[in-house]
């Protein structure tokens, strides 16, 4: 005996076509959407204290962010490291007998043209510093390998640290100096003599 299924109810087929989101459903999702963005912009960016203390405004964070001065100083210490350090000393008082201080020195905080000029070319011979004499020692050309960058970096660096309180360099400056060293002819290491006979300002 055989069984008839054709009055059993099946589901139909299913359709395409288009729905609409409930009226209700859709303003409570842009009321939630709105909220969330007003609660991130009155928490976030506006800099409430309860996220951002102790600043409350954008400029106090900006303040904290390194100078241009600065920032080439920095980059002026890392240079005098490589370059410099192993004669004149982390603490810029050089040898104390034959390599003179950059610590307290007249010729760092002088003219700028003459400490490039010096930077550039060496120096051999005596020279006096802070009412001391120093003969023995003969400073090596290290600028002439150093970039204009590095250079003003370098001599920013010395004019300002140990208490120095000299004023830093630009590349400009330095470009300036070293057109001078080029049209002076020096070849060698200069002379204290030399420097002033080219037209270099001899501290006093």
């Amino acid at each position: 005996m055989s069984e008839n299924f054709s009055n059993l109810n099946e589901p139909s087929e299913p359709s395409s076509g288009t729905a609409q989101m409930p009226m209700g459903i859709m303003i409570v999702l842009i009321l939630l959407g709105y909220i969330g963005c007003y609660n991130v912009d009155q928490w976030n960016a506006n800099f409430a204290a309860n996220v951002h203390a102790p600043f409350t405004e954008p400029d106090e964070v900006a303040s904290l962010a390194p100078s241009a001065e600065e920032l080439l100083v920095a980059r002026g210490k890392q240079v005098y490291s490589k370059n410099c350090v192993a004669c004149h000393q982390a603490n810029g008082a050089g040898s104390g007998t034959d390599i003179p201080p950059l610590a307290g020195s007249e010729w760092v905080k002088g003219d700028v043209a003459t400490i490039v000029a010096i930077t550039q070319k060496g120096l051999i011979g005596p020279i006096s510093v802070a009412g001391k004499k120093y003969g023995a020692g003969a400073m090596t050309a290290a600028g002439e390998t150093l970039s204009p960058d590095e250079l003003a970096a370098v001599i920013s660096y010395i004019r300002k640290e140990w208490s120095n309180g000299g004023s830093a360099v630009g590349v400009e400056e330095v470009n300036d100096a070293r057109k001078k060293v080029d049209d002076s002819g020096q070849s060698g290491q200069w002379e204290v003599k030399a420097l002033e006979a080219a037209g270099f300002i001899i501290p006093e």
